[in-house]
């Protein structure tokens, strides 16, 4: 982009670095405080970076998972779970500006779901495509998951906790010792990597929300 816009990084210099921790501190601060990863400088070789949170417990979420990023959403995204301390790992969802290519599954979003389908594993463009409000948050729906049990305002919480207390399928889905960010592919705005200009392509996230009780 243009050049007098860009700001310089150096993960040697405090002043000049992006580092993870800045992806959990205090939001609202001026300048915004966020990750960055390494440029695409290895083109053709896939800028790819994994992000893993471990509680050293088990944790029952209650809220969204909410990814914002400081640069665009990644072209290719899944967000995996675990049960057992990130020993094994299961996707959660798939993110893409084009699933079928990208992981072979038809998109959906979680509206488009049903009670008898809600651990369906989904694949959404939701969040790849466009420069809509928000156009930088990425959400995994817990509520729109629970609304199926509880009703579309979250009424009737008593049915949900009925239902997770007696079906261990459905507990278990809602429950994690660990979670993992895969960004596969960064934003490129275009059907092609501008090899000339590298530097466009990186990640960078400035918070990440998780809302659970254990």
């Amino acid at each position: 982009g243009n050049p007098y816009m860009c700001n310089e990084c150096d993960a040697a210099i405090d002043e000049l670095a992006h580092p993870p921790e800045l992806m959990f501190d205090v939001e609202g601060r001026h300048p915004y405080t966020f990750w960055q990863s390494t440029t695409w400088k290895d083109y053709p070789k896939p800028l790819q970076v994994n992000i893993t949170l471990a509680w050293n417990k088990t944790i029952e979420l209650t809220d969204n998972i909410v990814i914002t990023f400081e640069s665009s959403r990644p072209d290719q995204m899944i967000l995996e779970k675990s049960l057992d301390y990130g020993k094994t790992w299961q996707p959660y969802q798939y993110y893409a500006t084009d699933c079928l290519n990208a992981f072979n599954m038809e998109p959906k979003t979680v509206r488009d779901l049903s009670q008898h389908a809600v651990l369906e594993i989904i694949c959404t463009e939701e969040y790849s495509t466009g420069y809509m409000s928000n156009s930088k948050i990425i959400h995994f729906e817990i509520k729109d998951r629970f609304a199926f049990f509880a009703g579309p305002r979250l009424h009737n919480m008593a049915s949900l906790y009925g239902q997770l207390d007696t079906t261990k399928n459905l507990r278990d889905f809602f429950t994690v010792t660990d979670l993992r960010i895969r960004l596969l592919r960064p934003a490129t705005g275009e059907i092609y990597v501008d090899t000339d200009h590298l530097t466009r392509y990186f990640y960078a996230i400035s918070d990440i929300k998780v809302v659970g009780r254990y």
